[in-house]
């Protein structure tokens, strides 16, 4: 690995400290088998995100996905580009970082979907995951469907605002005899 190709590292979500590397140049991250980085949380979308490398750097695209894609803590809606430091955030709890050198960590490369060798006895140990930063935490998101229930919440105070108007034109024309007026009656 060249020492400016980047990589992602999983802070939080399912696996804590895994390793993704970027080395295709259309990487897709999805819950979905058939994506080049599957992520098994139901935050996730089938198809979530989109990774491209060019000579340039790496972009970032979000794929219509339901809890959206976020990168440092802001959401994206167009592509972006990423570099090493940045922190992507998928829905509200998974956190990747993106880096350029290693983390111990299991290492599962973009284009290959085989789970890592068991360990055996023989095998070296390794050195214990790096822990996500205290100031890493993403926060708070709103889930997609707010909107309809904004929606309800915004008729529902149109309707009262339009029957307390209606209340309040009554009782104007009421107490100034409007009604008796209109007609060409005397009211008293």
């Amino acid at each position: 690995m060249s020492s400016g190709q980047l990589r992602l590292v999983m802070r939080s979500g399912p696996t804590p400290g895994k390793v993704f590397e970027l080395n295709k140049e259309i990487a897709t991250i999805g819950r979905e088998a058939s994506a080049d980085i599957v992520i098994a949380d139901p935050e996730v979308s089938r198809a979530h995100a989109r990774l491209v490398t060019k000579p340039g750097g790496v972009i970032i695209e979000d794929l219509g996905s339901t809890n959206g894609t976020f990168v440092n803590k802001q959401r994206i809606t167009a592509p972006r580009a990423i570099s090493a430091g940045d922190e992507l955030t998928l829905g509200e709890s998974i956190v990747l970082g993106v880096e350029t050198e290693g983390v111990a960590a299991t290492v599962v490369a973009a284009s290959a979907k085989v789970p890592p060798a068991p360990r055996t006895a023989a095998a070296a140990p390794q050195a214990a995951p790096v822990p996500p930063p205290m100031a890493s935490a993403a926060p708070p998101v709103e889930k997609k469907g707010g909107g309809r229930r904004m929606l309800w919440i915004g008729c529902g105070c149109l309707l009262l605002l339009a029957c307390v108007v209606a209340v309040g034109i009554g009782w104007y024309i009421d107490s100034n005899n409007l009604y008796c007026a209109w007609l060409g009656v005397g009211c008293f």
